[in-house]
């Protein structure tokens, strides 16, 4: 019997063809997946090693900068170049070496010193930006609280006026009515007294002395309802001008002394105690020094400056809580400054003219102390020619003139005019001598294939070109208190152990440059 072949069914042809074809994309996918899974992985491995390496870099130059920071108080002694390591940490960080006879915040402190000009060095392949801001340069907030309820109304006016200036000229201009808002909800923060259980503020009845809330750092006021968050960073506004944070002008930290170190410090510690919280400063010298209120690093201890450091709140408000107000030195101690003196040589122009109403103290007064200030300095005949100086790009600067003390002020043309009340004010509140610094370390690491990501033909392109390359960026703040170890020499002790940030911070210049 003969079989018919039967034609095939056009239905199922190309059916193994397509299971192959989705079979491969299937592979095909899975496969990219794997991959970018086993990219990832090894980038963010790669991202936690160089974070590490950045941390142990930041840490070698705030070493460095510690060394700094005590050979310009020992008069230049000491290792010439603070940049080239090969210091002993331990001296570094503790004290160790001779001190002036002045003390470590004896000598007078400017931008001209080496610690005050920005720098950049590398570490293992990381190029490290290290910039120092002077919290005496900055007016202190708790001068708020002073016993006298007078001179407590016109230190927040201060206040206010400050706010007011430190972003004039800029799309973030903060308008006076607001910024004596700002002032006085810190003022009513740090009057408050705050229940553990519920946690809700209630105004001070009894012993308002005692019960004070002294902030341990500026930021502390940002949950305030007048702050936000960008009012405590730097960064460039919408016209691209550089807006600063209000911690460049603002300060809970300044003019620690240590009560111990040196035969004026009790005075000068009874003093800042009495400004901060009235009559209830203790007079214990065991207590002139607190524990330090600290953030710390994981893992790590290196810049474990000391176990007491000038910085600390006490839920009591006694003396040795009083230590993150910032005790310390005036330019009198019977002055209504009482410790929290501004340094003329430091000061930003906002700060200055905040310190006093344009009644009082003239705008111009103060654009005449800003010029002084910016002249070149000039050399006496028969003098040497001094060595050029380069900033950190690499452009040659000139050597500015500095006010060696307040007394230098009646080289201002302005200074006749001031009356002999004006001219005492102006002394008690000014000083050219700082204590306390923060340290802020940026250190970059390029992500790119090209190995001049960096490289630019000016200070200002090189600026921009910094902010919009991509990058691992990590910046530090530590905060360090500098005083007279007594015979050890100068010491630092930590105020803010270790902080990282989410910006860089950009250097508050008299004459800013409008294209910066």
């Amino acid at each position: 019997m003969k079989v018919l072949n039967r034609p095939p069914c056009s239905s199922r042809s190309g059916v193994a063809l397509l299971l192959s074809v989705l079979v491969l994309f299937v592979v095909i996918t899975i496969s990219i997946q794997i991959g970018i899974g086993t990219m990832t992985d090894a980038r963010v491995a790669r991202n936690d090693l160089g974070l590490a390496a950045m941390d142990d870099a930041i840490e070698s130059a705030m070493l460095e900068v510690a060394e700094q920071l005590k050979t310009d108080a020992d008069g230049g002694e000491g290792d010439a170049d603070p940049m080239g390591g090969g210091m002993d940490p331990a001296a570094a960080m503790g004290g160790g070496a001779a001190g002036s006879e002045e003390g470590g915040g004896g000598a007078v402190d400017s931008k001209e010193d080496e610690w005050a000009r920005p720098q950049r060095t590398e570490i293992n392949g990381l190029e490290l930006r290290i910039f120092v801001q002077d919290e005496d340069s900055k007016y202190n907030v708790l001068n708020m609280l002073h016993s006298d309820e007078e001179l407590a109304s016109a230190n927040q006016d201060r206040v206010a006026r400050i706010i007011d200036l430190c972003r004039e000229g800029t799309d973030h201009d903060i308008r006076l009515n607001d910024a004596e808002t700002m002032a006085r909800e810190m003022l009513e923060y740090m009057t408050r007294r705050y229940s553990s259980a519920t946690d809700e503020a209630e105004f001070l009845s009894e012993e308002p002395m005692s019960e004070r809330r002294l902030p341990l750092s500026l930021r502390e006021f940002v949950r305030l309802e007048s702050f936000h968050e960008g009012h405590f960073r730097d960064f460039r506004g919408r016209e691209g001008n550089i807006v600063h944070s209000l911690g460049s002008f603002l300060t809970v930290w300044s003019c620690l002394t240590d009560k111990s170190s040196g035969s004026n410090g009790s005075q000068q510690l009874d003093a800042g105690m009495n400004a901060a919280l009235g009559s209830g400063a203790s007079s214990d010298s065991s207590n002139s020094t607190s524990a330090a209120a600290t953030g710390s690093k994981d893992g790590s201890s290196t810049l474990d400056m000391g176990a007491g450091a000038g910085t600390g709140s006490s839920a009591g408000g006694d003396a040795s809580g009083a230590g993150s107000s910032g005790s310390g030195s005036a330019a009198s101690s019977t002055g209504p400054s009482n410790g929290f003196g501004v340094n003329l040589n430091t000061a930003p122009v906002a700060v200055l003219k905040g310190l006093f109403d344009d009644r009082d103290i003239s705008m111009r007064f103060w654009d005449e102390v800003i010029e002084y200030r910016n002249l070149e300095e000039e050399t006496e005949r028969g003098e040497e020619e001094p060595e050029p100086i380069y900033d950190e790009y690499g452009e040659e600067v000139i050597q500015r003139q500095v006010f060696d003390s307040v007394e230098e002020l009646q080289e201002v043309r302005s200074w006749d005019n001031l009356r002999l009340e004006e001219q005492e004010e102006l002394r008690n509140y000014l000083t050219t001598t700082s204590n306390v610094f923060s340290v802020f370390i940026t250190a970059r690491r390029s992500t790119s294939n090209s190995d001049n990501l960096f490289i630019a033909s000016s200070a200002a392109e090189r600026e921009r070109e910094e902010e919009l390359a991509a990058g691992l960026v990590r910046t530090v703040r530590a905060v360090v208190w500098r005083r007279d170890g007594g015979d050890s020499g100068t010491a630092l002790d930590v105020v803010l152990r270790w902080e990282v940030l989410d910006y860089s911070p950009y250097e508050v210049k008299d004459y800013p440059d409008k294209v910066r």
